[in-house]
């Protein structure tokens, strides 16, 4: 029986959306019978790479430093997949893209595929080098439309290369599991009424996702809302981590927002919150939406990227404009004022939608092009 061989080559495998997507799918793409995956991570591992290591995944950690370009990274990746011998590379990334590319193609592995996973900022430069990187692979994944119209448009790649699929997210994520038992799937604000109104935010503690601006739009919030109880969490952990809890300190927030750090098990903390935020400078395609989406949370979300087409039709959430503080704070206001039957039918209008996300659908969608 043939049994493919697939190599996925990413930048970096602790946590992050990137990260999400692989321990997401790995374990269904795996099959022992029919289908074979290496994973090769060039920088760093992490909670991600340890767990697949820990379920008996094979993942591959170079430890190496992936900063365009590393000519001894990228002969050591062509060795590799020689051994290997993939019928099949799948890079995510540009590090990945810019050596794993490069490295499949002196390598003359059959199907090359490279992946988008943002809206990338490319100077003309940079626009020529990803430009005759990606004439190497045989297709592009982006993972939303606006990622395939910018990468397009700043001519690095043909209409006709490129193929849009979505992130996946696991839909029983919304079922949070106590000792093996599910104890709690429904609806993220069908919780007892309680005094404390929750935003929350799940990202990588990075520039892009605008943390510093959200902070100081939600304490001009609570100025506004003295007779309201209103909190907000952030979940996630980053280069920013210390420059945002340096903030919340100064601004006197310690009280009213709260920097949980990384969380295994983010599903609880959606199920304790009313409303998710995430006021990116610009997103490819959100994994914390579409989770928070299947948790059954409305959301408010930038206008920048693909985070509109996670929405979809759904109604479920307010698309903002990031850069000014005023459109943030009309969301938050607007999502307070809101009753909690209209959160309610903004909620699951959102589960309903994020049905599209399934990782059998992902998967459905990536084994056609592996296979073309």
């Amino acid at each position: 029986m043939f049994k493919m061989r697939i190599v996925r080559i990413v930048s970096e495998l602790d946590f992050g959306g990137v990260e999400k997507v692989l321990a997401n799918t790995i374990p269904s793409l795996q099959n022992d019978d029919v289908i074979n995956v290496q994973v090769i991570v060039l920088g760093k591992g992490g909670v991600i790479s340890s767990e697949l290591m820990r379920r008996g995944f094979n993942v591959q950690v170079l430890g190496a430093n992936p900063r365009i370009p590393n000519l001894k990274l990228l002969f050591r990746l062509r060795t590799l997949l020689k051994i290997f011998k993939p019928h099949v590379v799948h890079t995510q990334g540009s590090e990945a893209n810019f050596h794993g590319i490069w490295a499949a193609r002196i390598a003359k592995v059959p199907v090359i595929i490279g992946e988008e996973i943002g809206i990338p900022n490319h100077h003309s430069y940079w626009k020529w080098i990803f430009k005759w990187v990606y004439q190497k692979a045989d297709y592009i994944v982006a993972i939303s439309e606006a990622v395939k119209k910018h990468i397009i448009g700043l001519g690095e790649v043909k209409n006709e290369k490129v193929r849009v699929i979505y992130n996946p997210v696991d839909l029983a994520f919304n079922k949070q599991v106590v000792n093996g038992e599910v104890v709690n799937e429904s609806l993220a604000f069908n919780k007892k009424e309680e005094d404390t109104f929750v935003f929350v935010t799940t990202c990588r503690l990075v520039p892009i996702k605008n943390l510093e601006r959200l902070i100081l739009v939600f304490k001009e919030l609570i100025f506004s809302n003295l007779g309201k109880n209103i909190r907000l969490d952030i979940i996630g952990d980053g280069p920013e981590k210390e420059k945002l809890e340096e903030l919340v300190i100064s601004k006197g927030l310690s009280e009213k927002i709260r920097l949980l750090g990384f969380q295994t098990n983010v599903i609880a903390f959606l199920h304790e919150s009313n409303v998710f935020v995430l006021p990116s400078f610009t997103e490819g395609s959100s994994v914390s939406l579409a989770e928070a989406m299947v948790a059954g949370l409305p959301s408010i979300v930038t206008k920048n990227g693909g985070a509109s087409e996670i929405l979809g039709n759904s109604e479920s959430g307010i698309l903002v404009d990031p850069t000014q503080s005023g459109s943030i704070h009309k969301a938050m206001q607007k999502m307070l004022d809101h009753s909690q039957a209209t959160r309610e039918e903004m909620g699951l209008r959102a589960q309903k939608e994020s049905l599209r996300f399934s990782i059998d659908s992902y998967i459905k969608k990536l084994l056609e092009i592996y296979k073309s």
